[in-house]
């Protein structure tokens, strides 16, 4: 049922303009608003993040960030077409760092971003740019819906890792001189993350790309990718993380200072953050992890 009611939103989604698109995804967002979707979790998350903000001011943010969800949902089918129509060029613009890529363009590096803006944009808009993009992804419980969106994601070439693949799949890329790119910001079990602080709480935070980074010498850059809510394009920022001071120990070092670069761009867009995930729920030894 789910892979039916997907495939008749991604086929109307697809006959339909950009710009009708786009209002048909902060339409859903706003339904998701009115009928309460992780209301609680939404609420908790910006009471930790943003405790000196009034009720008008985060009632705001949840629905502008539940609309830019929207968004992503809404467009996400259509990434094929614009990569293939050459749109993307018009849509997806690099703002701050092309010197960055120019930089690594012959060596690859660890690409390291958050759910903020539209992260489906970054590896299919660098694609079009002509860098080749490798992306690090959890499989979906229903292979159908799986499928139908590695088919999105890898349609400008882009590879797809699961997270349940072996390691050498991504040593293999970064040898291949591949920009390999990872979400950093979600909640992770204690045994795959390292506590770091974001937005003054200990939040436990995947420490992999910091690993496979030091231990093989890469640059860390990190990304993430705007709605311009005037140009109704997407304005995409790099920002490289310092590592030359840093030896294969130092990855909790590492990793926070890519969550404080994650940390500076949310304050930055609030609005534009999807503060639907539960990301303080893993705790430290002696902590309630009942916070939400």
């Amino acid at each position: 049922m789910d892979e039916i009611l997907i495939k008749i939103l991604f086929g109307y989604l697809n006959k339909i303009s950009r710009e009708k698109a786009v209002k048909r995804g902060e339409q859903l967002g706003t339904f998701f608003y009115r009928i309460g979707y992780r209301k609680s979790v939404i609420k908790k998350n910006l009471d930790i993040a943003f405790p000196e903000k009034d009720e008008k001011w985060k009632k705001s943010i949840a629905l502008e960030s539940l609309k830019n969800l929207g968004r992503i949902i809404s467009e996400l089918p259509k990434l094929p077409s614009y990569f293939r129509s050459g749109e993307i060029g018009n849509i997806f613009k690099i703002k701050e760092g092309k010197d960055i890529l120019h930089k690594y363009k012959d060596e690859g590096f660890v690409l390291v971003t958050a759910h903020l803006g539209n992260w489906e944009f970054i590896n299919i808009g660098l694609s079009y740019y002509g860098y080749k993009m490798t992306a690090l992804a959890y499989r979906q419980k229903n292979k159908n819906i799986n499928r139908i969106i590695e088919d999105i994601r890898t349609s400008s070439g882009s590879q797809i890792i699961y997270h349940d693949q072996p390691m050498r799949k991504f040593i293999e890329a970064l040898n291949s001189n591949r920009i390999v790119s990872f979400l950093v910001d979600q909640n992770t079990l204690r045994h795959r993350g390292v506590f770091v602080d974001f937005f003054g709480k200990k939040a436990s935070t995947v420490f992999f790309p910091a690993k496979v980074a030091l231990k093989y010498k890469k640059p860390v850059v990190f990304t993430y990718c705007i709605f311009n809510k005037e140009t109704k394009g997407y304005d995409f920022f790099l920002k490289e993380v310092k590592t030359d001071d840093l030896k294969g120990k130092d990855i909790p070092i590492l990793v926070q200072r890519y969550t404080y670069e994650v940390e500076k761009a949310v304050r930055k867009y609030p609005d534009q953050y999807m503060w639907t995930h539960k990301r303080w729920k893993t705790r430290p030894e002696g902590e309630s992890e009942n916070i939400y």
